[in-house]
């Protein structure tokens, strides 16, 4: 599990698909042929994945818009992005 800096920005691949729905999301990968089911947090996450929020920016936009996280969502952020790392969806800069 990488240990993610505050200022790295996380960028999804540019050859993925997103598609948001009123439960989260998915994300296609068409060179995978794969589909990933993300819930309305990972959905959230994904979006600011764009290479211009740092992690930093990220945890706050979470902690504004999901009000069930805690004071500090970031063991939950850094799960998701793990989980997007893994699964090769992401790059960090």
């Amino acid at each position: 599990m990488p240990d993610f800096k505050p200022t790295d920005r996380p960028c999804s691949r540019n050859h993925l698909l997103f598609k948001e729905l009123d439960d989260g999301g998915v994300v296609y990968d068409p060179t995978m042929e794969t589909i990933h089911s993300l819930n309305p947090s990972a959905a959230f996450i994904w979006i600011l994945c764009d290479g211009n929020h740092s992690i930093l920016e990220i945890i706050d936009a979470v902690k504004k818009h999901f009000h069930e996280f805690p004071v500090n969502p970031e063991t939950e952020i850094n799960q998701t992005l793990n989980q997007f790392l893994s699964l090769d969806l992401l790059t960090i800069s």
